[in-house]
C-alpha cells in the first residue's frame, strides 16, 4: 500500500455529513450553467466549453481524485448523487463528467507516487479511454502503440487517453495494459453520428507508433498503486457502477417533472372530442400510473443508495477490499451490477412512459422529453446499464458465480 503524507489541497469541509452538504451545493450552484450549454453541446457534438468549465469549476470533475493532489474525494453515496443532480439536466453532460472524473481518479492512483505528483501539480488532469484492444510491441522502455480505440467518451476535453492492448500473463493467460498518451499524440476522429447521447463526444481515436515508456503503462483490472483512500480501493468495474446509475435515475426523474408540469394543462384527444376531455393531472388513470411510475423509480433509487452504503461502509472498515486483489467481496459486486441494470430498466419504462403521456408535444428533436428518450434507449446500448446484469445476478443466486469466473457485462 502506497500512503502519501502529502498536505491536502482542497478547500472542501473534511467532514463526511459536510462535505457531502457542500459537494450537493456545488452542483446545485451551476445547475443553470449547465442547462444553457446543453443545446450548444447538442450541435457541437461534445460538451459545450463552459459545461465543462462549470463542472471543473464546481469541483465535480475531482470527485474521485485524493485530495492531496487537489481533488475533493466524495464517498461512493455523494458521488451517484452527485451525478444524479447532473443527470437530471442532461445525460450526456453526466455521462461525460463521470468518464472525466473517473478517468481523473485512475491517473491519481494507478500511476507511482512520483508520476501522478508530476501531472497533478499545476491542475486536474483530465483522462478519457477505451478497454477494446489495441496493438501494442514492446521496446527497450516501454511499448510501440498502434491502433483505433473507439466508443472514447470526453475525448474532445481529455488531456490523455488510455488505449487498451494485451499481453501474455501467468500460464497461458491473457492480461488487459493500458497506455496513457497526452492528446496531443493522437488524432481524433469523427465517427460519432448517433441518435442519442450526442454531446458525449464518445467518437474514436487512432495512433501509429506512439512510444509510452513503462511509467505510463499500467493493468486496469488490477489494484490500484495507490491504496490510501477508500475510493482509490475500488476496482475498475465498482468504480463505475457506483455512479452511473445516478445519471439514468436522475434523468427519469426530470422526465416525471416534465409530464407532471403538463398534467395539468395537457388535455389528450380534444382535436378530436366534442366535448373537451380532462386534463391529466384530472384524470384517474394517469394519477394511477403517476404513483406507480414514482413509486417505481423511488425503489431503484434505494437499492442503489443501499447499496453504496454497503459499499462505503466496507471500505470505511478496511474489509472485502484490497485483500482479494482489490476486489470487493462477490455480493457486493453482484448487488452494484443488479442494482445498475435495475436502475437502467427503471429509468427506460418512466421515461419511455413520460414520452407517451406527452404526446405530439414531446415529438420535436429539441423537447427534453425526446432527449431523454433517445438517451435512455442509447444508454441501454452500453453493458453497464443493460439487462445482462439480471443475467449475472441469476447466475449469482443459483451459485454458479464466483469472483474468478465473474465476467464483465
Amino acid at each position: 500500500m502506497t500512503v502519501t503524507t502529502a498536505i491536502s489541497r482542497t478547500s472542501w469541509p473534511t467532514g463526511l455529513a459536510e462535505r457531502r452538504e457542500h459537494a450537493l451545493g456545488q452542483v446545485t450552484g451551476i445547475r443553470q450553467r449547465l442547462e444553457d450549454g446543453v443545446a450548444e453541446s447538442q450541435r457541437l457534438g461534445y460538451l459545450a466549453p463552459d459545461t465543462v468549465q462549470a463542472l471543473r469549476d464546481a469541483g465535480v470533475l475531482g470527485i474521485m481524485t485524493p485530495d492531496d493532489l487537489g481533488g475533493n474525494e466524495v464517498d461512493p453515496v455523494t458521488a451517484f448523487e452527485i451525478i444524479e443532480q447532473v443527470g437530471m439536466v442532461d445525460p450526456s453532460t453526466a455521462w461525460t463528467a463521470a468518464i472525466l472524473l473517473e478517468g481523473a481518479g485512475q491517473l491519481a492512483t494507478q500511476l507511482d507516487a512520483g508520476q501522478a505528483a508530476e501531472l497533478f501539480k499545476d491542475s486536474l488532469p483530465l483522462k478519457a479511454g477505451s478497454l477494446r484492444p489495441g496493438s501494442a510491441e514492446k521496446t527497450d522502455g516501454g511499448y510501440l502503440i498502434t491502433g483505433q480505440w473507439d466508443f472514447v467518451s470526453g475525448i474532445h476535453h481529455a488531456d490523455f487517453v488510455s488505449a487498451a492492448f494485451l499481453v501474455d500473463g501467468p500460464g497461458g493467460t491473457t492480461e488487459r495494459r493500458t497506455a496513457l498518451i497526452p492528446v496531443g499524440d493522437i488524432e481524433i476522429l469523427d465517427e460519432w453520428k448517433v441518435l442519442g447521447m450526442k454531446a458525449t463526444g464518445s467518437t474514436a481515436f487512432k495512433v501509429n507508433g506512439v512510444f509510452v515508456p513503462e511509467a505510463m503503462i499500467f493493468n486496469p483490472m488490477a489494484t490500484a498503486r495507490r491504496t490510501d483512500t477508500p475510493l482509490a480501493r475500488l476496482g475498475m468495474v465498482p468504480y463505475v457502477l457506483q455512479m452511473h446509475p445516478g445519471m439514468v435515475l436522475g434523468a427519469a426523474r426530470r422526465a416525471l417533472e416534465e409530464i407532471i408540469a403538463m398534467a395539468p394543462t395537457k388535455r389528450r384527444g380534444s382535436r378530436i372530442n366534442i366535448g373537451t376531455p380532462k386534463s391529466l393531472a384530472e384524470s384517474s388513470w394517469f394519477q394511477r400510473e403517476i404513483g406507480e411510475l414514482d413509486a417505481q423509480l423511488s425503489a431503484a433509487r434505494a437499492l442503489a443508495l443501499d447499496v453504496n452504503r454497503r459499499v462505503h461502509e466496507a471500505l470505511k472498515e478496511g474489509r472485502d477490499a484490497v485483500s482479494q486483489g482489490g476486489q470487493l467481496d462477490l455480493e457486493l459486486l453482484d448487488l452494484m451490477q443488479t442494482s445498475a441494470s435495475f436502475a437502467g430498466k427503471t429509468a427506460n419504462h418512466v421515461i419511455t412512459r413520460a414520452f407517451r403521456h406527452a404526446g405530439a408535444q414531446a415529438i420535436a428533436d429539441d423537447t427534453v422529453l425526446s432527449r431523454l428518450l433517445r438517451d435512455i434507449n442509447t444508454i441501454l446500448a452500453h453493458g453497464v446499464l443493460g439487462e445482462a446484469g439480471f443475467e449475472m445476478h441469476g447466475e449469482y443466486i443459483l451459485g454458479l458465480q464466483t469472483l474468478d469466473n465473474r465476467r464483465m457485462v
